[in-house]
């Protein structure tokens, strides 16, 4: 069974309300990822949650583990494990190794000693601690600048190890480059120490990989030597799936479930929407295959009216491996839920890996300390589509794993009479002209909300990394100003920003619209200079700017105060806001919210 935060066995015996007399028989391994829980329609009584189950086989696991003593390299004649045909095929290899820390030491500083030609990053227990000065990004995306040579190893210090550290085994994994393929050399040799004691000497047995890339999120367990079994399936499997108020100890009540294939593959996606729920209220859930529950977990609908403040996070450019520091930030500020402004998984409409490893991200991380499931409300991107065409074919994934109104990427989500947000598709599988008759009409009719947002990806007013969408000034802008949305949140840029309230570009503090964005969750930043600001006029209306992985926290008080706080992934805020006079609409109010 491919397991994740919580999919393992649970107590074989079944609650009565899931009685089933199917055996647990399969022609193959069973794999699945999720469920996650999303919100599109009234979270105060609904909740849609999905999950996958793959029938195809994965390309991702055909590469083979081995065993071997480092140093690992060629080229040089001093490697103990030659990393044979290395040079003009692949340019970099992964290995990692398994070691415990007493439990008096857990507090103590590491120090990673690293021999290396070209460049490295090292993670603990998935926490990246020590990279290399000369690489960028990580993984396919690792991009070398300069070459280092071996001979002298250098010195890592790692602190706070508290943070990442458990009780046991524990498990260090390093990625190596090479600086381009056809390098004359190549050397990675680590050992890891505490003080003088050696928990991992020199010429220790690692595992590692060469010739195949490791799955992105390989870095969090320990790989097994054993290679996956996929073998594909004719018939899926039959699901079921129980929710009841938390810690009633009454019947579960079943969940109608749908499914359809999952993009253009042959997996299939599952949609289970609970209905009829009770407003604020916790409930907990099982899911079940063929009879037997293998994932269990709990969460909590949206209150219906606001009696206190709510905090929710918003983000974009999410991508996988890249942005776990943030997927576990997400977890640990306990929102009610979370929004993003497309761009998740960065399968451009064909890659489902890169689905599967998003979903085992959000599954295994973004999880309240207390253990319950955190919704998604999830926007569209440019690399949910195969390419630059403008249509909802070349979305596949995203269509298929959201449980969107009416199909659309464009949709409206209230939560009771105290806020909305709006959700747009930038030019995507949408014209941005071909909504405009819908977002006045949406926005016309929640102009009155203490709290209203709108959310999309290609910004109007960025950081000039790239070009303002003008067609969104055109057609958008004005709609904003006009009913007085409180707060736009673009994406796309991989930078973050943050506006004046502004109308039409020029600042604005008492009627403006405020913009934050823009989007860089995980995916790497892109530096912002002075002539990319000059080029699209951003210090006229940009009140703060730089290039850094982020999240934001809104809280929405019900006297309709904001709060904006951006985060870094370890919770520092650099950048806060806080919005006392929240814009006016123009028109009267029209309190009917129908869609």
């Amino acid at each position: 069974m491919l397991l994740t935060r919580r999919n393992h066995l649970l107590n074989l015996v079944l609650c009565a309300s899931l009685l089933f007399t199917s055996p647990f028989s399969f022609g193959r391994e069973l794999k699945f990822h999720g469920p996650f829980l999303q919100w599109f329609d009234d979270p105060s009584t609904k909740v849609t949650f999905s999950w996958v189950e793959r029938l195809a086989p994965d390309p991702q696991t055909a590469g083979q583990w081995q065993d071997g003593p480092a140093g690992f390299g060629y080229g040089d004649g001093d490697d103990a494990t030659v990393v044979e045909g290395m040079r003009g095929s692949f340019p970099r290899i992964f290995i990692a190794k398994q070691f415990t820390i007493p439990t008096r030491s857990k507090k103590a500083p590491l120090t990673l000693k690293v021999d290396y030609d070209d460049a490295f990053i090292a993670y603990i227990n998935g926490h990246q601690v020590a990279r290399s000065s000369n690489i960028k990004w990580a993984y396919i995306s690792a991009k070398i600048k300069g070459g280092h040579e071996a001979g002298t190893p250098e010195e890592f210090t790692i602190d706070s190890t508290s943070h990442f550290l458990k009780p046991g085994l524990n498990t260090i994994s390093i990625e190596g480059h090479n600086v381009r393929m056809r390098s004359s050399d190549f050397t990675l040799h680590p050992s890891l120490y505490q003080g003088e004691r050696a928990i991992i000497p020199e010429g220790a047995t690692w595992r590692y990989m060469a010739g195949d890339e490791a799955p992105s999120r390989w870095m969090l367990s320990y790989p097994s030597l054993d290679p996956a079994e996929e073998l594909p399936k004719a018939e899926e499997s039959n699901w079921t799936l129980g929710i009841r108020p938390r810690g009633s100890g009454t019947v579960y009540r079943a969940v109608e479930i749908t499914d359809r294939p999952f993009g253009e593959t042959d997996d299939r996606v599952f949609l289970g929407r609970a209905e009829n729920l009770t407003p604020n209220r916790s409930y907990e859930y099982s899911l079940a295959v063929n009879g037997w529950p293998v994932n269990t977990g709990w969460f909590r609908t949206a209150p219906a009216k606001q009696t206190k403040p709510i905090q929710f996070l918003v983000g974009g450019d999410m991508d996988t491996a890249p942005g776990i520091p943030i997927y576990r930030l997400a977890g640990k500020l306990d929102p009610l839920f979370v929004l993003i402004g497309g761009d998740l998984a960065y399968g451009n409409g064909r890659a489902a890996y890169r689905w599967f490893d998003w979903i085992d991200n959000w599954t295994d991380f973004v999880v309240s300390p207390d253990g319950r499931d955190i919704p998604i409300v999830a926007g569209i991107g440019n690399h949910e589509l195969k390419g630059l065409r403008v249509r909802k074919k070349d979305a596949p994934f995203y269509y298929t794993l959201f449980d969107l109104p009416n199909g659309e990427s464009n949709f409206s989500l209230d939560f009771g009479k105290y806020m909305s947000i709006v959700a747009l598709d930038s030019n995507h599988s949408q014209r941005v002209r071909s909504q405009n008759l819908w977002l006045r009409t949406q926005l016309a009719a929640r102009q009155d909300l203490p709290h209203l947002f709108t959310i999309y990806h290609r910004p109007a007013w960025g950081t000039g990394v790239k070009w303002n969408s003008r067609a969104i000034q055109r057609n958008w802008t004005p709609l904003f100003e006009e009913f007085g949305v409180d707060c736009v949140f673009e994406n796309d840029h991989h930078t973050y920003k943050r506006t004046y309230k502004i109308t039409d570009g020029v600042r604005d503090d008492e009627n403006g619209i405020l913009h934050i964005g823009d989007g860089a969750w995980g995916a790497h930043t892109r530096p912002i200079t002075d002539r990319m600001l000059s080029r699209v006029g951003a210090r006229r209306y940009l009140a703060e700017w730089r290039a850094v992985n982020h999240v934001v926290q809104v809280t929405a008080y019900p006297d309709g105060t904001k709060n904006y706080e951006a985060m870094t992934s370890d919770g520092n805020v650099f950048d806060e806001y806080r919005d006392n006079n929240p814009a006016q609409p123009k028109n009267e109010p029209i309190l009917d919210l129908s869609r």
